[in-house]
């Protein structure tokens, strides 16, 4: 896997509508994983923010209506992400939380079981779903590794991120209990409709990272983009979270601004149609920023 490209994740603008956070949730679509636990459709990353800024945009979110909240070992912000969720005062059993094991904690069978609980200290200790951050030497140990975590009940769920699909189907070879979730860069220019199928014929759901394309190549300023979220009286960036929805994708936009954080939640009120859809499927360009 190849870091191709990168540029910071960049929001739509803002419409300035107003929000109610219980009319959100009422609103938001969950999806039924294989192991029967379900997920928030519409998600909050916070890849790239560092602890304080992380702390502000999940809590902005859980303000807005978000539950499911995105971290990662690698992004050293599990802290702050878990002690926005404490601070909100909503149950801790409404939310839906996601970190993933960094692969350089990997070496060895106690580095991974150390690297685990401090994962699970820094967020509370039960996680709703912890991911392989990406493929990488020892991740057949791991698995068995977070297998064990899930029986003993502190994991409810386990998956994957960034895992092709002969890689997902090397560890289900192995696997005990099997991957609920893949995580991968997914977005209109990249949008890997084969491969989305090859996972879900194994049962496993797909979840898009970047899901704007990272803000790159003129993503949220394509004129199909454009002229769809024009007749909807919506922004691009909706159009593509909507596109998301629609597909059955788990999509996790980040942001720290809360203007665009609003805007992100702010697409349950329109559908797209079968036209529109095709449209935008049509952009594709399988331009990615990582090889899988």
């Amino acid at each position: 896997m190849k870091l191709r490209h990168f540029f910071p994740l960049l929001a739509g603008i803002s419409l300035g509508a107003s929000v109610s956070a219980a009319s959100i949730e009422n609103q938001m679509p969950y999806l039924t994983l294989s192991d029967g636990s379900r997920i928030p459709q519409l998600g909050c990353g916070v890849w790239e923010l560092n602890g304080q800024e992380a702390y502000k945009s999940v809590t902005e979110s859980i303000k807005l209506g978000y539950r499911l909240i995105d971290t990662a070992q690698y992004y050293r912000n599990e802290l702050e992400t878990y002690q926005a969720v404490l601070d909100s005062g909503i149950p801790r059993e409404e939310f839906y939380i996601t970190t993933k094991l960094n692969p350089s904690n990997g070496s060895s069978e106690k580095n991974i079981r150390d690297s685990l609980d401090r994962s699970l200290k820094n967020l509370g200790g039960k996680i709703d779903l912890v991911l392989i951050h990406w493929p990488f030497s020892n991740d057949e140990m791991a698995w068995k590794i977070m297998e064990e975590y899930v029986q003993a009940g502190k994991f409810r769920s386990i998956g994957l991120s960034n895992y092709s699909p002969d890689a997902l189907r090397r560890i289900l070879k192995i696997a005990k209990v099997k991957p609920v979730l893949n995580q991968v860069e997914l977005h209109p220019y990249n949008s890997k409709y084969p491969t989305v199928a090859e996972y879900e014929k194994e049962g496993v759901k797909v979840e898009a990272w970047s899901p704007l394309g990272a803000g790159r190549q003129g993503l949220l300023r394509d004129p199909v983009i454009a002229d769809i979220a024009k007749a909807h009286g919506k922004s691009s960036a909706q159009v593509i979270l909507r596109w998301d929805l629609q597909r059955g994708i788990i999509t996790i936009p980040r942001s720290k601004n809360p203007a665009h954080i609003k805007e992100n939640i702010s697409i349950m009120d329109f559908q797209l149609s079968d036209e529109e859809m095709k449209q935008i499927d049509a952009l594709n360009r399988d331009d990615a920023l990582w090889d899988i």
